[in-house]
């Protein structure tokens, strides 16, 4: 049951949580500038090491001064509205953005050229061509200008040529228990977090209990229901326990500090992308979709791998969203390293 246990939603599902919906061709652009999916671990987000960094990616600094100069110019291109973001106290909301958008950008370059994956630039000067000055002014956030729009168009067609390589290689092996509240799901989280043993037995209890959950349950990214494959579930290193709210059928997900319908926690054991099997038959734009999701959880797990931090003048960095947010509260996902032995 728990092997595939939640039904595909109607609509293709292209972003995580509050950005989950379908989009059509010409709406592109509102989706390029939602913040985009991924996934990064609790290490990812510690204070950057040097006071001026607002992130430092592997040997990269982001300079804060470079996030303010490019917020200025984008906000200056727009004027009069400068002032009113100013008094709106919005300009942090661009950094956040900005920022967010940069950090994507630098882990999907990085990893399509380990991977050697290439996104040439045509490609993006014909999204481009399709984007006027007025409509950035409309539809994205202030502090963005064509530049800003022509990164995150990069980054996108990056995740998806990244996605798409390992859609149908792509494979997880967990403990599974389902919740209907999240503060239960957090203390299960905890409890199977303690070790291999430890999550086995929170799985055999609700087992006994007639709930939903399983052991050494195998997901397959490329047979998932749409609800898993755009879940922190394949973003999730092996040894690691992830707690996560399940979208609702319309692809909608209720805000973190409310109750919702379903929460997931899974003890990853197995994370693997030498899988292969005969995919789902979907629709090409809900792959595309799909496949944009997997880019950005592998370059998340990439980010692991090679070190990052981010400042916290920035706030705190998603763990589902690759996306800076305020505070720990308006995270999608909770994520525990296991423990190797029962502690």
């Amino acid at each position: 049951m728990l092997g595939q246990p939640f039904a595909p939603t109607a609509d293709p599902i292209v972003r995580r949580y509050d950005t989950v919906k379908a989009i059509s061709r010409s709406s592109r652009l509102v989706a390029a500038l939602a913040a985009a999916t991924g996934l990064l671990l609790t290490g990812c987000s510690t204070g950057a090491g040097q006071p001026n960094a607002a992130a430092i990616i592997s040997d990269r600094v982001i300079p804060v001064a470079e996030v303010q100069r490019r917020i200025d110019e984008g906000l200056a291109a727009q004027d009069p509205k400068y002032l009113r973001q100013q008094s709106q106290n919005r300009l942090d909301v661009g950094g956040r953005n900005l920022l967010s958008m940069m950090i994507r950008l630098e882990l999907l370059e990085r990893l399509a050229k380990r991977e050697g994956i290439q996104v040439d630039d045509a490609a993006v000067d014909a999204e481009m061509a399709e984007i006027s000055d007025e409509r950035i002014k409309q539809e994205g956030h202030p502090a963005y200008d064509r530049r800003s729009v022509r990164e995150l168009l990069r980054a996108e067609l990056l995740s998806g040529a990244i996605g798409k390589k390992y859609a149908n290689r792509t494979s997880v092996v967990a403990d599974i228990v389902v919740t209907g509240e999240r503060a239960d799901a957090l203390a299960k989280a905890k409890q199977m977090a303690k070790g291999p043993a430890a999550s086995a037995q929170v799985v055999k209890d609700e087992s006994a209990k007639r709930r939903q959950a399983n052991a050494n349950a195998r997901f397959n990214f490329w047979q998932a229901s749409q609800a898993i494959a755009v879940s922190p579930m394949f973003a999730t290193a092996a040894g690691t326990v992830v707690a996560f709210p399940v979208a609702d059928d319309s692809g909608q997900m209720e805000q973190q500090t409310t109750p919702t319908s379903q929460w997931v926690v899974a003890y990853v054991h197995k994370r693997e992308t030498n899988a292969s099997g005969a995919p789902a038959q979907t629709n090409a734009a809900t792959q595309a979709a799909l496949n944009r999701v997997l880019g950005l959880s592998m370059a998340s797990l990439y980010a692991s791998e090679i070190g990052m931090q981010v400042s916290p003048r920035y706030g705190t960095w998603d763990l589902t969203n690759a996306q800076l947010v305020p505070n720990a509260l308006e995270k999608a996902a909770v994520q525990l390293k296991a423990a190797p032995t029962e502690s």
